[in-house]
């Protein structure tokens, strides 16, 4: 690489980049080995170090700082939960269903490569996310739908080049699905659509041309009462998607026992069997009105709090925080 590329702009946006990684690296205690499974676009350990120590001589600069910008727009759609510390846990029935999907669409090579994910606000549809990006990293891409889009096809694909790390975003919309349907098919990738409810017609026919003419798993992430609402009233572009290109639909009827109980028992000490049984019924009485998971989890920490130091917490303390935590909201 001549001088002047490598002291261009961006060949220090590159350096940059790595460096942020490595910080990355750093905070979530990851080897060299790990971080390049969970991002293989970084390339090799020596490749990963040599950009990081700014010798970037005979390295494809373009090529690097594409896959670069595309690795870190991966992390950033994970850092602001991950700064919360909120620790995720990969046997509760979201996640499960979820990576089943997941794995079984990725053996697809047929068009039925959508999966869709119904649930309410707190029945683990993000946390379910997260933790797949987590576990298979660069493989999966993630973007939030918005009503700011206004149906806007030419706003979803920016959006989702934008996520793959492509800065120069072509003007028209006819050029934008060209770049993204070639960049989507130089390796298989799941994009994952939060919030995919706000879609309509336009951006839904957008997906079906995706899902026809690139090779991965796509899945959409949705609210039930609302997808229902777009059922309606973009019925054929819908059915489109839900018929022949539809892998599988997770319906999130709200929580599950067993998943409150591992729950509890991973948030509060000590927990007595017939005292935590009790609690449960308490809580799943509430958990739909008032966040569902994040009610439990809000709820474990009062009980955490005010059982510190004791033997465990009696059901008058599950009681007590329950309806605190149910007035607070």
């Amino acid at each position: 690489m001549a001088p002047d590329l490598i002291n261009s702009h961006d060949a220090k946006e590159l350096v940059s980049l790595a460096r942020k990684i490595q910080q990355y690296q750093e905070e979530k205690k990851l080897n060299d080995s790990a971080l390049l499974r969970k991002f293989p676009g970084l390339g090799s350990t020596k490749t990963f170090n040599r950009i990081v120590n700014n010798e970037l001589a005979e390295l494809d600069l373009e090529r690097q700082l594409a896959n670069y910008r595309s690795v870190w727009a991966l992390i950033e759609s994970l850092g602001d939960e991950e700064t919360r510390n909120e620790e995720l846990y990969d046997d509760l029935s979201p996640v499960r269903h979820l990576q089943r999907a997941f794995l079984e669409t990725m053996r697809s090579t047929g068009n039925n490569r959508l999966v869709v994910m119904e649930g309410d606000t707190g029945t683990g549809k993000s946390s379910a996310r997260r933790l797949l990006i987590e576990k298979y990293g660069q493989r999966l891409l993630w973007i939030e739908a918005t009503s700011v889009w206004k149906d806007n096809s030419s706003a979803l694909l920016s959006t989702v080049l934008h996520a793959l790390g492509v800065k120069d975003i072509p003007l028209n919309s006819t050029d934008r699905l060209a770049r993204l349907i070639a960049r989507l098919t130089e390796s298989r990738i799941c994009l994952i659509i939060d919030e995919g409810h706000h879609l309509g017609p336009n951006c839904l026919n957008t997906l079906k041309t995706l899902i026809n003419q690139t090779p991965g798993e796509f899945m959409l992430l949705v609210m039930p009462t609302l997808w229902k609402r777009l059922e309606r009233d973009a019925y054929e572009e819908v059915r489109q998607l839900v018929g022949n290109r539809l892998a599988e639909r997770i319906k999130l009827d709200g929580l599950r026992e067993t998943d409150v109980s591992k729950f509890i028992n991973r948030r509060v000490a000590d927990v007595d069997p017939a005292t935590l049984k009790q609690a449960i019924r308490m809580i799943l009485d509430r958990a739909a009105r008032y966040g569902n998971m994040a009610f439990v989890r809000d709820v474990c920490e009062r009980v955490a709090e005010q059982c510190e130091g004791t033997t465990g917490p009696t059901l008058d303390i599950w009681s007590s925080a329950i309806a605190a935590e149910a007035a607070s909201r």
